[in-house]
Order: C-alpha cells, then sequence, then structure tokens
C-alpha cells in the first residue's frame, strides 16, 4: 500500500508516460491506485477503439486515512490478533461485520468529500462527465493481477452529489467496507495475502442506471487448449441483468466470436432466455464494435502478460446509449488479466 498520492487523479494521469515499459509502469501505480484503476489507466490509453466512460481515482492514501481517522486500524489489529477470531469461523463472521458496520458509520474527511463533489459537478458543467451520478467502484491493491484475480470479493457503489438521499460519502464507505467482508477475508486468507496490507482505491466514472445490454468477453478462445482457433469468449446478457450471477432459469448469450477468421463468424453456445427466441443481444454491428474494442486491448497487454501458455484479457463492457448523440454505444469498463484454464 503506497500512501504517497494523495490528489483526485483523472485517468489519463494514473501511469507514469514516460515509464520504461507497460509493466513497469503498472507495477508502479497498483499500489496506490489498486489494480482495476492502473489497468483502466492503460485501457483508456488505448484510444477511440476502445470506447470507455472517462473516469478518475481516488488513492488508497484515502482509505488509509479514513481508517486512521476513525480509529479503525487499531480495531482491525485486535481483531487479528484474537485467537478466537482467528479459530472460530462464526466469531469471524460476526467481527467482520461489526467491522463492515463501523466502518459505514465513520465520518469520511469532509475536505476530500468536497474535492469529489466538486470534480464531479465541475466535469458534468464542462462537458467532460455527462451526468452527476456516479460509480465508485473497488480497486485494491491486491486484485486484477497475475497473482490474484479477486474477482466479485468487493462492492460498487453509486452516490450524486445533487441528491440528498445518494450522498458520495455514503458510496465510498461502502465500498471501503466491503474489504471486510467474510467471503474477501477468508480468500486473502487462503493466498496468505496480510490484510493490514490491503488497501482500497476507488474508480470513479458515471453510472449505468439502465443499460441495453451488459457482459463480459475473454479475448482468447476458453475452448481452444492448442491455440489453433483464436476468437473472443462472449458472455452478454440484456438490460442490467446478472451475466456472472443470473437468476435461477434465465440464460445468457455466450459466444465465440472468430474475429480472426474470414467472415467473422459467431458460433453461439447458448442463448439468452431474455429475448425472443431467433433473436440475439447484440446485433452484428455491436458484435463487431466489441471485437476491435478487444482486439485492441489483447494487444495492449500484451507484453505485460502474453508470455505464458494462455494469454486473455477479462473485460467488462456494456451497450447504452450515448448520452450527447443518442446512439447506442459500447463502453468497456475493466480490463484485467484471465487467469487461463485453472482460473
Amino acid at each position: 500500500m503506497d500512501v504517497s498520492v494523495t490528489a483526485l487523479t483523472d485517468e489519463w494521469d494514473i501511469l507514469d508516460p514516460d515509464a520504461a515499459s507497460l509493466t513497469d509502469a503498472l507495477e508502479a501505480k497498483i499500489p496506490v491506485f489498486g489494480g482495476k484503476a492502473t489497468h483502466y489507466g492503460a485501457l483508456a490509453a488505448i484510444g477511440e477503439a476502445v470506447p470507455h466512460p472517462t473516469a478518475f481515482a481516488i488513492p488508497v492514501y484515502h482509505y488509509d486515512k479514513f481508517m486512521t481517522d476513525n480509529g479503525l486500524w487499531t480495531v482491525v489489529e485486535d481483531m487479528l490478533a484474537d485467537p478466537t477470531f482467528q479459530g472460530d469461523p462464526a466469531v469471524r463472521r460476526d467481527r467482520l461485520a461489526e467491522l463492515r458496520s463501523q466502518i459505514e458509520s465513520g465520518t469520511v474527511d469532509p475536505t476530500l468529500v468536497a474535492e469529489v463533489e466538486a470534480k464531479i459537478l465541475a466535469g458534468y458543467r464542462s462537458g467532460l462527465y455527462p451526468q452527476t451520478r456516479f460509480r465508485f467502484r473497488s480497486s485494491t491493491n491486491a486484485e486484477d493481477t497475475t497473482g490474484f484475480n479477486g474477482a466479485g470479493l468487493y462492492d460498487s457503489k453509486s452516490g450524486d452529489p445533487e441528491d440528498d438521499s445518494d450522498p458520495v460519502d455514503e458510496a465510498m464507505k461502502e465500498v471501503w467496507a466491503s474489504v471486510w467482508s467474510t467471503r474477501a477475508f477468508e480468500e486473502r486468507a487462503f493466498f496468505s495475502i496480510d490484510h493490514t496490507h490491503i488497501g482500497m482505491a476507488l474508480l470513479c466514472h458515471r453510472s449505468f442506471p439502465d443499460e441495453e445490454a451488459n457482459g463480459v468477453a475473454i479475448t482468447a478462445n476458453i475452448y481452444d487448449t492448442a491455440g489453433l482457433e483464436p476468437a473472443f469468449y462472449i458472455n452478454v446478457q440484456v438490460g442490467e441483468a446478472s451475466v456472472v450471477f443470473p437468476e435461477d432459469g434465465v440464460t445468457t448469450d455466450q459466444v465465440i466470436y472468430y474475429y480472426y477468421s474470414p467472415g467473422q463468424p459467431a458460433v453461439y453456445i447458448q442463448h439468452s432466455s431474455l429475448v425472443s427466441e431467433g433473436e440475439t443481444v447484440l446485433s452484428a454491428r455491436q458484435l463487431y464494435d466489441l471485437g476491435v474494442a478487444l482486439d485492441a486491448v489483447h494487444q495492449k497487454f500484451y507484453p505485460v502478460y502474453g508470455a505464458g501458455d494462455f494469454y486473455g484479457m477479462d473485460t467488462e463492457f456494456k451497450f447504452d446509449q450515448n448520452p450527447w448523440t443518442g446512439e447506442l454505444q459500447l463502453y468497456l469498463k475493466q480490463a484485467r488479466p484471465y487467469p487461463g484454464w485453472g482460473g
């Protein structure tokens, strides 16, 4: 956890452009901005091929300061030193829930809250951001890396500086509290990660309250162990219905998209139960736009993660109306190394 950076940082300033390599740039900033936000800085630098919501990051410094200001590091130290906590899963669950409650009832530095609100409002008024409702996304220094994926361990919450019923500081605290969810704690323990060294930055961008489609995609063919049929694996659903944890009886469109093959065929492994029979969640044009972006992401991160037996980037995306043109548009929200067949 590197607390040397205190400033709210725009996506284009997250990485050092003078770093010797992308690998060096990522390794230097993950302790400062966490894995999600740091990789987002690289994704955002790709250019027009990868449309994405304009974002900024709140560095881990502010999580550490919040924990210190509210006396919560002492609570953590006492909790971790308690043999009963370490040895009894029920006690551990209850103590972690108590800690999360203390975090959510803590006080965020008013100066930070004012800075975050002012940045969102100024960006909205200048046209940089299309709205004031923002999503605050977890970005710890122990996730989205080759050694520890951490997918789904932490929460994301929304807040709006123009809506008193949805304050940004409450959203920030709820995300910070998710560091101490039982599932996150147990998984870090399994990987022997020191809990006191975990810092959570926040990746902040517009929320998507009513998207047309959402999904995840791997920039590799996860069914091709020989590497002879390069393709993209895409799992997509209409609206905001979950693709990772669908409701009982609900299926998604799952596609192997042979973007690099003549004719770019799309082979559907499964069809969504939420669209009419014979229809697909994405149109051919949307599938192509997604393919262009996935190819660009794949090439961008290849020098960093492409040396092993299997290489692919795990991405999240949405299709939503462009707030300025009204047209449906692709937005990539995340890119992290896919753990491979073992993952």
